[in-house]
């Protein structure tokens, strides 16, 4: 007997009927939740009603769907009790084991009925929880089930759906067309339209992200939609992916918006590679630097890591937290106010990192002075300015400066509140606009530049770059190469 059909079982025994219901009620929502970890079940007044739902399943974006639990499993009684209820396209949950497709239904789904009915019982569910533990792209299918899964789920229906999904994905990675067109076939069978759509889209592009063309894809040609966002979070969470070109083909369609979209727990591995492979592509108008103490717990480290806050994608350090957005509106985190920088510290900042800044502003308590040339080329080294620098008092700061990116692409940066932004519709690439947003707004340590060099570093690479799986190579010498790199640093600065 199984933990559910064991705690199922003492739900029954209990002596008041009510509390029975309830019991049984949580023992199938908890077993529904364990199958898509995503949904929200709530439970209804009913039991075991011809018409209401006894619970209903929600998600973000997404319609309710309702589930119906059925303790009589006679074939007449259920197929009664599914006929009338149908054009709900429900889930019927069985209480009990479904034996000798009682329905009638194919292993794949009843293709002649219109409807998007799924009967299920809770060994089917159970393969499904099992099996996402051991090959995690299962969830994948397991939340399409809840959603949008249609005809027969058993216990062995289960196990061909996971077993396939799994080769399916594994195969797309390997360009397996038989094993990937097996995968298609399950999926176009067990699911409604648009969790079919939905999960041919994946392993499409994980076909194309492997290297292969979208007109040999083993299903429907129509590769042009983009990734789907529940398909890229389960991709994210996937065990590492140390491969560079299938993650810059995966995220050449993905913007900024798309990813900062992604509702992911931690800062995965994936993450790193998607981001990491995609610095060209991926533009930001707007960035705000939160300077923050180190955590409890948090390892002492001068690194950088990509991670999603507030639904923004942003840089994470020891010391600081680069939020990116497409518009300065964007930006769902409160400034930290300052008093600007002094001038010998913009110029230390810009010269570290070889940053033109083609005008400033210079304030005081009761005076504001602007500096830029003519022709907007590099003031950093104007006589002038520091001249006029000179006849300033101490409590001088440089309250905004504007670095030229690209040659012609102006970047404003307010120091007060360590927040940068394109001037009029000007956005730059990530690989870009990290590490000079990140020199010009903090002071950064040698440690820290070194690192930001490194989580930018295939930015600045030729197309024939390296797989990241020599990523871990990298950061088991990290440590060593990272010191020996200060060092020289240290002895060729002043």
């Amino acid at each position: 007997m199984t933990d559910f059909s064991s705690a199922l079982h003492a739900a029954f025994e209990a002596p008041d009927p009510r509390e029975a219901v309830n019991r049984i009620k949580n023992v199938v929502a908890h077993e529904l939740s364990q199958t898509d970890t995503r949904a929200t079940v709530k439970k209804t007044d009913f039991f075991n009603h011809s018409f209401a739902p006894d619970l209903v399943l929600s998600w973000p974006n997404e319609r309710e769907r309702f589930v119906f639990l059925k303790s009589d499993t006679r074939p007449a009684v259920l197929r009664d009790d599914v006929e009338a209820i149908r054009k709900h396209d429900p889930i019927v949950f069985a209480l009990d084991p479904v034996n000798d497709n009682p329905l009638g239904m194919g292993g794949r789904g009843d293709t002649s009925r219109h409807d998007d009915t799924l009967l299920a019982d809770s060994r089917g569910m159970e393969v499904l929880i099992q099996s996402r533990h051991n090959e995690p792209v299962v969830g994948l299918a397991s939340s399409a089930v809840l959603q949008g899964g249609r005809g027969l789920l058993t216990e062995r229906e289960a196990e061909e759906m996971a077993s396939s999904v799994a080769a399916g994905f594994n195969g797309a990675q390997r360009l397996d067309s038989g094993a990937t067109a097996a995968a298609v076939a399950q999926i176009s069978g067990h699911f409604d339209s648009r969790r079919t759509s939905r999960l041919l889209r994946f392993l499409g592009a994980v076909w194309v992200g492997s290297g292969g063309m979208a007109s040999n894809f083993p299903g429907e040609q129509d590769m042009a939609g983009d990734l789907d966002g529940t398909a890229l979070e389960f991709l994210m969470e996937l065990p590492p992916i140390e491969d560079f070109e299938f993650w810059r083909r995966i995220g050449r369609p993905l913007t900024l918006e798309s990813i900062s979209r992604l509702h992911l727990e931690d800062d995965s591995e994936n993450l790193q590679f998607l981001v990491g492979s995609n610095l060209d592509v991926l533009h930001a108008r707007a960035c705000r630097i939160i300077e923050h103490q180190q955590e409890l717990g948090e390892e002492g480290h001068s690194g950088f890591r990509w991670k999603l806050e507030r639904e923004m994608l942003c840089l994470r350090g020891s010391r600081s937290t680069t939020y990116f957005a497409g518009k300065v509106d964007e930006l769902k985190v409160e400034a930290q106010e300052g008093d600007g920088i002094s001038l010998q510290e913009l110029l230390r900042r810009s010269e570290a990192r070889r940053i033109p800044i083609s005008e400033l502003e210079l304030a005081t308590p009761t005076r504001t002075v602007s500096y830029a040339t003519v022709n907007r080329d590099d003031v950093s080294h104007d006589e002038e300015l520091l001249r006029l620098s000179k006849t300033f008092s101490s409590t001088a700061y440089v309250q905004t400066a504007v670095a030229s990116l690209f040659g012609s692409r102006p970047l404003v940066c307010d120091f007060p509140n360590r927040t940068g932004k394109g001037r009029t519709a000007a956005k730059f690439p990530l690989g870009t606009f990290a590490p000079v947003a990140l020199s010009l707004l903090t002071s950064l340590t040698t440690e820290e530049r070194v690192a930001l060099d490194h989580v930018t570093r295939f930015y600045t690479l030729d197309q024939g770059q390296p797989a990241l799986f020599e990523v871990d190579e990298i950061r088991l010498t990290q440590s060593s190469a990272l010191h020996d790199e200060v060092a020289t640093r240290n002895e060729l600065e002043p």
